[in-house]
């Protein structure tokens, strides 16, 4: 019976403990962003050379995860091979998400280089909207009347945050319009990539640690693509490791695992946890932001960010169910 017990509570733990780690991982990887990328741009890191050791490392601890499962690093080279190299179909299907990350690794930089932590939490809350109206439109997934009421709190509260912040005077190199681009286009690529998992990746048997060594197999050469034909000159110049100090190792070791961690949430956690721990980031960089920088949220401003956050809660809480007639029927026997 005690066997049974720590079986049925081993879940409940991961479960927690995803959580835990994830809202730990969303409060602070804004902030430690930003700290490394409010310094004069001769100081500062390169992001493609940070993005291209963030698909080194996940290739690496997927890498140890299989091996650690199988205990047999030449089966692990032959899961390899018939997972990519065997069927160069599946494997053609992530290469658009691949890409898709990699750009949006890069413009998470280029956002938090602009805008301050909170700010930007907030608006890339806007993904939410953006996935939901595509998965409407494509994937024809119908939405519940709280859903929508939630999209347009989220809207609502988005557009509160952004007008209150707009006084805000951040670094000398900042520029709002350039960091709300960047946010746009990570939310309109999220959506686009979330739609897309959804309809071609589903049916896929291969694991998770698999199907991120997939990705990352086909990342690394447009990541090193994106380094050579962007930064090369300044990487001559000012050597390949430019401004890495402990902040940045410790940025970007946190911001490569941090898919790991979701994939340990979905596993284990529901939306309505995911939601709570969503929220709960928000309120850390908030928090974390007046510590750090300094920025004491105006009233505006904190009425959008509850607005946001009662809406992510809304959202997952009441997903649409179908009608008992639509539902389908039991098969007996």
């Amino acid at each position: 019976s005690t066997m049974i017990s720590q079986q049925s509570e081993s879940p409940v733990n991961l479960k927690y403990l995803g959580i835990f780690l994830l809202t730990s991982q969303q409060i602070c990887m804004p902030l430690m962003a930003r700290y490394t990328r409010a310094r004069e741009e001769s100081e500062s890191f390169f992001t493609t050379v940070n993005v291209l050791v963030m698909e080194i490392m996940k290739l690496c601890a997927c890498t140890f995860l299989i091996v650690r499962e199988h205990r047999d690093p030449l089966r692990f080279v032959q899961d390899v091979k018939a997972a990519i190299w065997d069927d160069p179909v599946e494997t053609a299907k992530v290469c658009f998400p691949a890409i898709i990350y990699t750009l949006q690794n890069n413009l998470y930089y280029i956002a938090l280089t602009h805008l301050d932590a909170t700010t930007f939490c907030i608006l890339y809350q806007l993904k939410i909207f953006s996935t939901a109206l595509l998965m409407r439109i494509i994937l024809n997934r119908r939405l519940s009347s709280y859903q929508w009421l939630a999209l347009a709190l989220l809207v609502v509260g988005a557009a509160d945050v952004q007008w209150s912040s707009s006084n805000y005077e951040g670094p000398a190199h900042s520029n709002d319009l350039y960091g709300l681009a960047a946010v746009a286009t990570m939310c309109f690529t999220s959506a686009i990539a979330g739609v897309y998992l959804e309809r071609v990746l589903k049916g896929s048997n291969v694991s998770v640690w698999m199907q991120n060594i997939r990705i990352s197999l086909i990342g690394l050469p447009v990541s090193l693509f994106s380094m050579a034909y962007y930064e090369w000159s300044d990487i001559q110049r000012d050597r390949m490791f430019r401004g890495w100090d402990f902040w940045v190792i410790l940025l970007t070791a946190t911001n490569s695992l941090g898919g790991l961690l979701i994939a340990m949430v979905i596993k284990y956690a529901d939306n309505i946890l995911k939601a709570y721990a969503q929220s709960g980031a928000i309120v850390g960089a908030v928090v974390g932001s007046w510590l750090i920088f300094g920025l004491v949220p105006s009233f505006l401003f904190m009425i959008g960010a509850v607005l946001v956050m009662i809406s992510i809660v809304i959202y997952s809480s009441y997903p649409h169910r179908a009608p008992e007639d639509e539902q389908p029927l039991p098969v007996k026997g």
